[in-house]
């Protein structure tokens, strides 16, 4: 028997497995064929809710039946899908006896009796489209689009969407007028406060539920400074940084800053985000959190802002530019920074790749490690672990703090101060601190103040080694949009310095760390080079195009 079937094989001009795999596929090419099911279309019916009830989308309807738009009758049967092939079961037969002389052929199927046709009946009404959609989980603009048959651009009109975020369990119309623009309800103020002594701006926020740059936005607060008996508007509790602007004054635009601000008591991730007019992922992703249950009371964390600033004037000077002078008899290098470039950004450098301190580099070193178009040594720091002696802020966070009264302060719309540290008056540093700011950089002394050159410092400096004859390096501003970095290797007195600063035309300047660690750079290469490695640079970059940030 064996010895036959391989016998029909080879004639064939099969191989034994080839037999088999076409034993498969004759016996698939006899399975019957099962017609597909089909529903007959109902009054009140539409491709959309048929779609729904039969688990397949309105375009698989439309394949199925030939369709060219959403237009079905009552009465009129459609498939529910393709022709199914469904497998025969062959009755159990005795094996015949296979003759040796030849194989038997089957026999033809008789054909079927042809049908007679039946008469067509005139195309009924079609059936009217439903009034509404709910928006459900995995749901886009574009998907619900192809379901009910209407285009995207349709959708915004008939719902007044000015885009396609959606949100699920929303309703949106799918027949009607195009809906007019909602005038959000008027949220109530909480009223007026009237600063007492030991009052700030973060403890008023918080005693009234709204954040630190909510208050300043409201009563056109540049800074954090707020004085005994001044009156504030408090803004509506909950009115977070992200809130909008409602209406802003000439000379203002509205700009996105990332801010860091704590989880308040009570809040989950959900309104903690809905605060800021985002969600609770875009939160997580934000700051690199593996889960939502990262977002607690009391986490400090990274959210967008909608912040009123200035309009920054138009620049008057090139971003960076470098002079090589001699003042008073003193050759100093200088550069000059227009602050008025929206792409400038000012920023301390430091030389690990985290913001962590503890371990240094030459002024040169910082310069081709960061790529900063200018950079001048930053200020004093403790010799073996490198840690700075003052408040450091950088991309609106605190990475350091110490006893310096005074810093460089600019805001990150590049408006520049120098002011006074709160953390000099409270020996710590507060949540309000430092608010607002993107880059802090606290040293000194003060050597110009007003235009007049100091002879007298803050008692915080008592190494004798600030006052002695010794290269120096200082930071001061003109305006503030105008910042200068000076930079020398003569040896000169704190005085001595605040005079050179005040003929550059400073209206304000502070010392940086001087003697072997004065140094400057421009354009990648280093003009004065520091002779020790310091603890961190003051770096300028001229386009720098990312986030802006906020404390």
């Amino acid at each position: 028997m064996r010895r036959f079937f391989l016998t029909i094989l080879l004639t064939c001009g099969l191989t034994p497995l080839e037999g088999g795999a076409a034993a498969v596929i004759a016996a698939n090419a006899a399975a019957k064929v099962a017609p597909a099911k089909t529903v007959t279309v109902k009054k009140g019916d539409t491709l959309y809710s048929l779609a729904r009830k039969s688990g397949l989308s309105v375009e698989q309807l439309r394949q199925f039946n030939g369709l060219k738009d959403n237009t079905i009758s009552v009465g009129q049967v459609l498939k529910l899908g393709g022709p199914a092939q469904v497998s025969a079961t062959p009755a159990p037969q005795p094996t015949p006896k296979v003759p040796t002389s030849k194989v038997p052929t089957p026999k033809a199927v008789p054909a079927q009796a042809p049908t007679k046709p039946v008469a067509t009946k005139p195309a009924p009404k079609p059936a009217a489209l439903p009034n509404t959609y709910t928006v459900r989980a995995g749901d886009t603009l574009g998907k619900i689009s192809k379901i009910v048959g209407l285009s995207t651009e349709q959708l915004r009109r008939i719902n007044g969407l000015s885009s396609d975020t959606l949100q699920v369990g929303q309703v949106l119309k799918l027949k009607g007028s195009p809906a007019p623009a909602a005038k959000p309800a008027k949220p109530t103020s909480q009223g007026v406060y009237t600063v007492r002594a030991g009052d700030t701006l973060g403890e008023i926020s918080s005693r009234y539920g709204v954040s630190v740059l909510a208050l300043q936005n409201t009563n056109r607060i540049d800074g954090t400074v707020i004085l005994v008996g001044q009156k504030l508007q408090i803004p509506p509790r909950g009115t977070g940084a992200g809130a909008k602007i409602p209406s802003l004054p000439p000379g203002k635009e509205a700009r996105t800053i990332y801010t860091y601000v704590r989880v308040g008591k009570g809040e989950t991730p959900s309104s903690f985000s809905a605060t800021y007019n985002t969600t609770p992922d875009v939160i997580r992703r934000l700051n690199g959190l593996s889960t939502l249950n990262q977002i607690v009371p009391g986490a400090k964390l990274l959210v967008p802002s909608r912040m009123a600033v200035p309009v920054p004037p138009r620049a008057l000077y090139s971003a960076t530019s470098l002079r090589s002078v001699t003042v008073d008899g003193i050759p100093v290098q200088v550069v000059q920074v227009d602050l008025r470039w929206r792409n400038v950004l000012v920023a301390p450098v430091l030389p690990s790749r985290g913001l962590t301190f503890g371990s240094g580099a030459t002024v040169s070193a910082l310069t081709q490690l960061s790529g900063a178009s200018a950079l001048v040594n930053g200020s004093y720091f403790h010799p073996q672990t490198y840690a700075p002696a003052g408040d450091i802020v950088m991309q609106g966070r605190l990475l350091t703090w110490g006893r310096i009264p005074a810093a460089l302060a600019i805001t990150p719309d590049n408006r520049a101060s120098i002011t006074g540290s709160t953390t000099a008056v409270f020996g710590r540093p507060l949540d309000s601190t430092w608010n607002g700011m993107e880059t802090v950089i606290a040293t000194g002394p003060r050597i110009v103040k007003g235009g007049v050159v100091m002879n007298t410092f803050s008692g915080v400096f008592q190494d004798p080694a600030v006052f002695g004859q010794a290269a120096r390096s200082a930071i001061g501003l003109i305006s503030n949009r105008d910042l200068l970095m000076v930079s020398t290797h003569a040896k000169l007195s704190v005085t001595e310095m605040g005079r050179v600063m005040a003929l550059l035309g400073a209206r304000d300047a502070l010392l940086l760390d001087g003697g072997s660690s004065a140094g400057i750079s421009f354009n990648g290469k280093a003009v004065l080079n520091s002779v020790r490695k310091v603890s961190y640079g003051i770096g300028v970059f001229t386009n720098y195009t990312g986030r802006r940030y906020a404390r």
